[in-house]
């Protein structure tokens, strides 16, 4: 079971990465009508993307680099894209973006996968095959 919820972390931290660098070269994929997105609009938005991405990186190096033995930045990264979530639809009808659909979605699964290798962390079974809590 862990081995699958950090197969599942792993993939969803390079899929945020790679589909923030996508969306700061190529915004029409992720919004209907990226003509719409211009001047002010469209740097507030790929400067966020650009903090998430950079953010994503380093919370991964310290995790692989054995910075941090609680996990934490995955807890710190899945309350974020929680929060991008919802803060991205607010953001879109605040300033007239027509959404895809599946953004707010897959923010939402890349939360969660951060929150569940965070979680799984603290089930783990002692030698008697007891919880730790």
């Amino acid at each position: 079971m862990n081995l699958l919820v950090t197969f599942n972390f792993q993939l969803s931290v390079w899929l945020s990465i790679a589909g923030g660098i996508v969306l700061i070269n190529r915004p029409e994929l992720f919004f209907a009508d990226a003509g719409g997105l211009y001047g002010p609009l469209l740097n507030n938005l790929i400067l966020a993307v650009v903090y998430l991405v950079m953010t994503q990186l380093a919370a991964w190096w310290a995790r692989f680099n054995r910075r941090f033995r609680l996990r934490l930045e995955a807890l710190i990264m899945g309350i974020v894209f929680l929060g991008v979530s919802g803060g991205l639809t607010v953001y879109a009808q605040a300033n007239q973006l027509p959404l895809q659909d599946w953004l707010s979605r897959f923010c939402l699964y890349v939360s969660f996968s951060h929150l569940l290798y965070f979680w799984i962390d603290s089930l783990k079974l002692q030698p008697d095959g007891s919880e730790t809590g």
